[in-house]
């Protein structure tokens, strides 16, 4: 018979759309979340979710309300760090075409809408350490000496996941550090006249430099500062803080740049060190009766603004597949086959584009300005498109 009862580790998107799709099925689910607040859980900064993660909204339902919390890109603008414009995206035709919106949203609004709806399956304040298995269940075990049995165990507990390690008999290959650092925040920054809603802004700079940029609401706009590790401008974080030294790196990009960074609160401004995983090191996503979804299973860089969108279709996908299948390594392997290849693609390519950000020289960067000027506006959009919209679920 299906799974009757399901235990996710991890109240993060990926553990979240999982849980809400096997209780909607109507499988007993309860997720455990290490963290001991759910506020704890509402923090980021804003992201996009492309449009097949409002297709895999839909299967659950979720879409509309998603909706109501998030701004629609109309355009996805590649510009130089000099304001040159690289290529532009026409996304609403896109959207009507597929049926589905790509949007901008608070991170935390995201996953304030899953808890909601994911309801009292969550247990917070529970670390899990370890699982055991055996033919008839699996056996999730606690920091505070607690047990719970299920039927099948669900990793969704990030890039650093203790399913994982367990999974792998406590010898993991660490992540893979892509050389870069994001650093994010929400600025306050009312009106429509600097930064204009409806445009995700993609900046290409020298030296290591890249900035991102999009207007979330009326009040907000999230931002991006992608700085390398060899970053030709050095950063004194000893003496300096974190928006003093990002305000001194981007002080020459074109407006509205040091605006949005001048508008932004020091302790909103988040660092974070990029890595993936390479899809070469993992042989496989699961083992009898455990199971890895989202950064758990594929952590990639935000290059291609993915990772939310992959592991809510991770959820959507598995959800289905343990409530309907009546045999459990048929669902898992099922699982695998649609997600494996489409995912591998996408962490590998997210990595290749984040190498290009990387490059230091004006004449390397040049040439890359002129190949996307040359590439983005049409072959780069019908291939990320291709790529992005070829799912079977």
């Amino acid at each position: 018979m299906p799974v009757q009862k399901a235990v996710v580790i991890g109240a993060g998107i990926g553990g979240l759309t999982t849980a809400i799709g096997l209780r909607q099925a109507g499988v007993d689910v309860q997720v455990f979340e290490r963290r001991t607040e759910p506020s704890r859980l509402l923090t980021g900064g804003g992201f996009m979710l492309w449009h097949n993660a409002f297709v895999a909204l839909r299967k659950l339902g979720l879409d509309d309300q998603v909706s109501k919390v998030s701004s629609d890109i109309d355009f996805h603008e590649f510009r130089s760090a000099n304001g040159r414009t690289l290529a532009r995206w026409a996304i609403a035709p896109e959207a009507a075409r597929i049926g589905a919106p790509a949007v901008a949203l608070r991170r935390s609004d995201l996953n304030s809408l899953l808890l909601q709806e994911a309801g009292d399956t969550v247990v917070m304040g529970a670390q899990c350490v370890g699982f055991e298995q055996d033919p008839d269940g699996v056996t999730a075990r606690f920091a505070d000496g607690s047990e719970e049995r299920a039927d099948v165990l669900i990793g969704a507990d990030g890039m650093r996941s203790a399913v994982r390690g367990t999974l792998r008999h406590g010898h993991d290959l660490p992540p893979r550090y892509a050389g870069y650092t994001a650093w994010q925040a929400i600025a306050e920054l009312p009106g429509e006249d600097l930064v204009p809603s409806g445009t995700f802004f993609n900046l290409w700079g020298k030296g290591g430099l890249r900035f991102l940029y999009c207007r979330l609401n009326d009040r907000e706009v999230y931002w991006d500062a992608i700085t390398s590790d060899a970053a030709s401008t050095p950063f004194d974080m000893f003496r300096k803080d974190k928006r003093q030294v990002m305000r001194e790196t981007y002080a020459d990009w074109q407006d509205p740049i040091p605006r949005i960074l001048a508008a932004t609160r020091e302790d909103a401004i988040l660092p974070i060190d990029i890595a993936d995983r390479p899809p070469a090191r993992d042989r496989a996503w699961s083992h009898g009766r455990v199971v890895l979804v989202g950064d758990a299973a594929h952590a990639m860089t935000l290059n291609l603004s993915q990772g939310a969108g992959q592991a809510i279709e991770d959820g959507a996908v598995l959800s289905g597949l343990l409530a309907r299948e009546p045999d459990l390594p048929t669902a898992l392997a099922r699982y695998e086959s649609l997600r494996r290849q489409r995912v591998e693609s996408m962490v590998r390519g997210a990595y290749r584009i984040g190498e290009l950000g990387k490059w230091q020289s004006s004449l390397a960067c040049g040439a890359r300005d002129l190949f996307m000027r040359a590439f983005f506006g049409t072959f780069a959009k019908k291939g990320t498109y291709r790529l992005m919209m070829n799912f079977d679920y």
